[in-house]
């Protein structure tokens, strides 16, 4: 499977949206399929972005239980949550070369956000 960061924006502004305590059981979204959504789940909550558990089952995929954003999910979050800057991102980071490291986006964004705002 290869990640789909427009998936995994979604995801984290779902959570980011959710008051404290409002977990979803199953985060469903029109445009994706339940497994690929809880995959990608899985992979936040590995990389630390989402807080929450994941499941090793005895045949077929991992499952996540996610129950929120951590410290470095909001503040991701908050370097790609402007749509412009996003549609920037997917353009001059990730297309070009068909997928890049979350580290490098990551950096992008919030040099790119500190542009954008005026900032040093």
């Amino acid at each position: 499977m290869k990640r789909d960061f427009d998936l995994i924006r979604i995801i984290l502004l779902e959570f980011e949206g959710r008051p404290p305590g409002n977990i979803p059981l199953y985060f469903t979204h029109a445009d994706y399929e339940p497994a690929i959504i809880n995959a990608h789940m899985a992979l936040l909550i590995e990389a630390g972005l989402l807080e929450g558990t994941v499941h090793d089952q005895m045949s077929g995929p991992k499952h996540a239980f996610p129950i929120g954003l951590t410290w470095d999910g909001h503040d991701f979050i908050d370097s790609i949550k402007d749509p412009t800057l996003w549609e920037k991102a997917k353009k001059n980071v990730i297309a070009p070369v068909g997928g890049v490291a979350f580290s490098v986006l990551k950096d992008w964004a919030v040099l790119e956000g500190k542009r954008h705002l005026g900032l040093p």
